[in-house]
């Protein structure tokens, strides 16, 4: 087992009253499961995935990644961790628009100990994982919208984490271009064993999951 929830709740507070965005959500995942998370506007996906990664601090409930308490762990130990072990995927693919792809890519081992060298290596190697090695030296505004997503995937898989992630990676995409990534995003689970929590409003896109989670108005259904 690689995550595991236990009654997690968030709740807001609006001038309407209060709103349960999480109402004791729980569920595991085990290593090398590929988990969408389906529902309706406004049900919890995008909520549950930052809860998850310790971005949005939630009212009660659990939260264990490999063993690590995220719920109570300091924002230190918090962004370690995440640096150590979750890459993110996003819908806008948030890439630095004055960087080329490759250097996007060595960005999350600007801390690291390794040199140089070993980071161009290894950012060069997750480019050529989703088959993008010959546009390292291209600026984002040169490549399309499924070329930067792939950018982005590799990104996130250069510190090799447990976890990837993903918030509607194909949000922004056209059909084809959706397709691509959500095979990529297989390749990755199945030939790296890399475990990946996807939310998505996308039916044939919850397909690539081997598990699914569809949540109505906060709950697991």
């Amino acid at each position: 087992m690689i995550l595991k929830t236990n009654n997690l709740c968030k709740k807001y507070q609006h001038e309407d009253g209060q709103v349960n965005a999480l109402n004791n959500v729980s569920f595991e995942v085990n290593k090398g499961d590929f988990v969408t998370i389906t529902g309706a506007s406004g049900s919890g996906k995008t909520t549950l995935l930052l809860t998850l990664a310790g971005l949005i601090k939630s009212t009660s409930g659990q939260v264990q990644i490999n063993g690590f308490d995220v719920i109570s762990a300091s924002d230190r130990k918090l962004s370690e961790f995440r640096k150590d072990h979750i890459g993110f995927v996003m819908q806008s693919f948030a890439l630095i628009p004055y960087l080329t792809a490759i250097e996007n890519v060595m960005l999350p081992l600007t801390l690291s100990k390794l040199s140089k060298d070993q980071k161009y290596k290894k950012a060069f190697n997750m480019l050529q994982l989703v088959d993008l090695e010959n546009r390292k030296n291209h600026l984002p505004k040169e490549l399309s919208a499924g070329q930067q997503q792939r950018v982005a995937i590799a990104r996130a898989l250069v510190n090799s984490p447990t976890l990837i992630l993903a918030d509607e990676p194909t949000g922004n995409l056209d059909p084809g271009l959706s397709s691509d990534i959500l095979h990529l995003l297989k390749k990755i689970n199945q030939q790296e064993n890399i475990t990946i929590l996807m939310v998505t409003h996308s039916p044939l896109a919850a397909e690539f999951g081997n598990r699914k989670i569809n949540l109505i108005n906060g709950e697991i259904n």
